[in-house]
């Protein structure tokens, strides 16, 4: 069976041991849950403009400076989701609320340790977070989970390249 895939973008904005993440409010199926800002990629943009437009709509902040890091992949049962994924140490505004949903900065050990977070948050697990956060680092992750959101298998290669070309 083909999976219907969907191509989008997360952008993890990170000063200190802490992140941005947004948490899904009353009336989202994903309710009570930890996420990593961003969203499906429009007609017209590039990835990156979708990491900056998604990061506004779903926090508030303006993030500068993004640096391309890899491509997450995260397979349920029935779908695919294909992130282009960024970093970003620079930015202006504070987390707030939205209608939808909240946004926070957190300690990273600490949303680790939510029983609630989606999939894409194991990106910043001390294992992996290396290809996320090393300037000359890009990496290649699929994650394989149910529908619960439980990791059955994980995939992950780093590369690193000074040279490499930047999404």
């Amino acid at each position: 069976m083909d999976k219907p895939i969907r191509k989008a973008v997360r952008c993890y904005l990170i000063k200190d041991n802490e992140v941005v993440v947004t948490k899904y409010k009353k009336g989202n199926k994903k309710e009570g849950y930890y996420d990593i800002p961003g969203g499906k990629i429009e007609e017209g943009e590039n990835p990156k403009q979708t990491a900056i437009r998604e990061m506004k709509e779903e926090t508030g902040i303006n993030i500068q400076n993004l640096k391309y890091k890899g491509i997450m992949t995260i397979e349920y049962p029935d779908r695919m989701f294909i992130f282009d994924t960024y970093i970003s140490k620079e930015y202006e505004g504070e987390p707030q609320e939205f209608e939808e949903n909240t946004s926070e900065w957190i300690d990273i050990d600490e949303l680790l340790k939510k029983e609630k977070i989606l999939s894409n948050i194991i990106l910043l697990d001390k294992f992996l977070i290396k290809g996320l956060i090393e300037d000359n680092c890009n990496f290649n992750l699929h994650i394989k989970v149910d529908e619960q959101e439980n990791i059955l298998r994980i995939d992950y290669k780093l590369e690193k390249d000074n040279n490499k070309k930047m999404k």
